[in-house]
């Protein structure tokens, strides 16, 4: 696949020939006139500005670059190589089209084990993300973090994508998680609807002061939409729906890291970023740091796991309600936790999502007798 034709290069007016040899700019390769080379790659940056999926259309052509220009001069570790910025994703015709090209893309660069970093675009744009992963022939987890739910009947695309994935065919959504939704921009209604699905969804409030809980969600996630309107608008004011309460910067920056440590994770998308003030510069410095984290994270990956190997022990708790043994595991080298769904056999198409991602809260539930209720949802699938 040529690459090149898909892209527009980095513009070199934003590259600082003064900066260290140890910032962004110059580990990583920077797709600017020349040939495309992935060899070694690990992650690809992909920018987008595409701003026609709204009711009126957006200019988002400074949003990729404004990100950039807060990106290049972080330091990051001399052993981070791997890390190419492929430019700008040409747009399409119209909208669809280019969904069409960013899924093409995606798709490409996965089946190469290279791992997608959108910067740009309207979170409609998740549809492109998620159609990459047809070809795969697995079941996935789609997480979304997000102040409200894009599952309204509304003539705006950004508020009703989610709908279009959910009922897309062939279906291989395994799991919905919507996370950090806030109750007063949620209709109960869309919310009971999750649940009839079997999806999940987890309130802004329940991780404020214990953000070490959205962890194990995270982990189970195999590819990512943000919302950057699921900030506080005082970390990120330049947003398409900037919002009083969210996350903090440093919230942000936390879920960040713990999705580039998840070796499940192939690919995440940051959207909603507008670029209409003029003389913001918070919200790109906000962004790039919790790209910053999300690299540094994906360098920090453990690898496979083999839970049968010595690196787990290994933790049965029998319940007296029938359900007879859970079995925990716990890794040595991160001490994350797993829990095992047992009836599922070798061949099943839910094998990959056997194990699930749990934390030492649910190991102290089952010691209690009580079944957790990450089992419970899993089981139910």
């Amino acid at each position: 696949m040529d690459l090149k034709l898909f892209f527009d290069p980095v513009d070199e007016s934003i590259i600082d020939s003064a900066l260290s040899p140890s910032v962004f700019q110059n580990i990583a390769y920077l797709h600017t006139d020349k040939k495309i080379n992935l060899k070694g790659m690990r992650v690809a940056l992909i920018g987008l500005n595409e701003g026609r999926g709204y009711l009126v259309d957006k200019d988002l052509s400074e949003v990729p670059n404004r990100i950039r220009k807060s990106l290049y001069p972080l330091t990051i570790g001399l052993n981070h190589h791997g890390i190419v910025d492929l430019g700008d994703l040409r747009k399409g015709p119209s909208f669809e089209e280019t969904n069409l090209r960013l899924k093409e893309v995606c798709e490409y660069l996965i089946s190469q084990e290279i791992l997608p970093i959108i910067l740009g675009g309207l979170q409609n744009m998740t549809l492109g993300q998620y159609l990459s992963y047809e070809s795969t022939g697995k079941l996935l987890t789609l997480l979304s973090i997000d102040a409200k739910l894009d599952l309204e009947e509304s003539e705006n695309p950004t508020d009703s994508y989610l709908g279009t994935i959910f009922k897309h065919n062939p279906n291989y959504l395994f799991n919905y998680i919507h996370l950090g939704y806030q109750s007063y921009l949620l209709k109960e209604s869309k919310l009971n609807m999750l649940e009839t699905l079997g999806f999940d969804a987890y309130r802004l409030g329940e991780f404020k002061g214990n953000i070490k809980e959205t962890e194990p969600i995270i982990r189970d996630a195999d590819l990512i939409s943000f919302d950057l309107s699921a900030l506080q608008s005082i970390y990120c004011p330049d947003t398409l729906n900037p919002n009083v309460f969210g996350f903090s910067g440093e919230e942000a920056c936390q879920l960040c890291w713990y999705a580039g440590l998840n070796n499940k994770l192939s690919s995440i998308g940051f959207y909603n970023m507008t670029a209409a003030l003029a003389e913001d510069n918070k919200t790109a410095q906000v962004v790039a740091t919790m790209i910053w984290y999300f690299i540094d994270g994906v360098f920090n990956r453990k690898g496979n796991q083999y839970f049968t190997s010595s690196d787990y022990l290994t933790y049965e708790v029998t319940l007296n309600e029938g359900v007879g043994d859970i079995r925990f595991f716990k890794s040595k080298l991160s001490e994350k936790w797993w829990m095992e769904i047992t009836e599922i056999n070798h061949k099943s198409v839910f094998l990959r999502n056997k194990m699930i991602p749990c934390s030492y809260n649910d190991y102290k539930t089952a010691l209690n007798g009580e079944l957790p209720e990450r089992w419970i949802k899993a089981q139910s699938k």
